[in-house]
């Protein structure tokens, strides 16, 4: 799942949002995700499909991101301009899906012996349904501070595409770990 992320950086995050404001660009970016714009949608299916994923996991995983999209809650808490540059500070709430793997890797450690395929092997697909059950459940909630760059272009404002971390934090599985 963590190649999701970093395809889905180059594949859809390389356009910046076009605004008059630098908040406005911001705000512009982070409502395609929670309306579904038909980019990220159309990003995500691809990048899901890639996935070492079965059919059913893959339509499962989409509509938990999808509903970690929708629920995106921000606010903007701050903004540094510099000439024509503009560092937008917000606040994110996401679910917290870092506690959806933690716990699952904690029920793996104690039940080792129900992810054992007939060949004595890890089997893989029943910890990743697993994964994704605990995520699907998910209620808790985090939050994290990001900032975002925007730049003045054409009298708008342009927003730069965000890191990797930004966007694991938007997805909720942001882990100082990994």
């Amino acid at each position: 799942m963590k190649k999701i992320l970093i395809l889905f950086t180059f594949l859809f995050f390389l356009t910046g949002c076009v605004n008059h404001t630098a908040p406005d660009a911001v705000k512009e970016y982070l409502e395609k995700f929670r309306n579904h714009d038909q980019e990220v949608v159309d990003s995500l299916d691809e990048l899901i499909r890639n996935e070492n994923l079965y059919q059913e996991e893959q339509q499962l995983y989409k509509l938990i991101m999808k509903k970690q999209y929708v629920s995106l809650g921000y606010r903007i808490v701050g903004e540094t301009y510099q000439g024509s540059e503009a560092d937008i500070e917000v606040e994110l709430e996401v679910y917290d899906y870092i506690h959806s793997r933690k716990k699952a890797l904690e029920y793996r450690e104690n039940h080792k012996e129900e992810f054992i395929n007939e060949s004595g092997e890890f089997d893989v697909h029943k910890y990743k349904n697993l994964q994704l059950r605990y995520m699907n459940e998910e209620t808790k909630r985090t939050k994290y501070t990001v900032t975002f760059h925007t730049t003045l272009e054409n009298d708008n404002w342009v927003m730069t595409s965000p890191d990797y971390t930004i966007l694991q934090k938007i997805q909720g599985v942001y882990s100082i770990e990994d």
